[in-house]
């Protein structure tokens, strides 16, 4: 959380919601970022349901990643979801999602695949 966040306290989390919504709208709305936030959501529950048996859960991560690289490009945010989702306990945070959602949101509208 940043210092504006402190300050401003109940504004800054609608802000955050709001940006969430619109980066989740952003990516529905556009057929390449629909599939590479389904393949987040179901990698991240896959994941979840898998997190006992560790090789299993490396080769979600690996099929993850490479189709996000086939169906979106390359992006750089895409290596640290990776590393997030191999350390063991952070596992369980749904980094491929929130990621997907972030270049999403961040991405221009030029840039969006179709």
């Amino acid at each position: 959380m940043n210092r504006d966040c402190l300050t401003k306290g109940n504004d800054c989390q609608e802000d955050m919601i709001k940006k969430f919504i619109n980066n989740f709208t952003t990516a529905w709305k556009r057929p390449g970022w629909r599939w590479a936030l389904l393949c987040a959501l179901i990698s991240d529950i896959l994941g979840f349901a898998f997190t006992f048996t560790p090789p299993v859960y490396w080769m979600i991560d690996v099929v993850t990643v490479l189709v996000l690289f086939a169906v979106i490009g390359f992006k750089w945010a895409l290596l640290p979801a990776l590393v997030v989702e191999v350390i063991p306990g952070l596992q369980l945070f749904p980094a491929w999602t929130l990621v997907v959602l972030a270049l999403a949101g961040t991405n221009n509208k030029n840039e969006l695949p179709s």
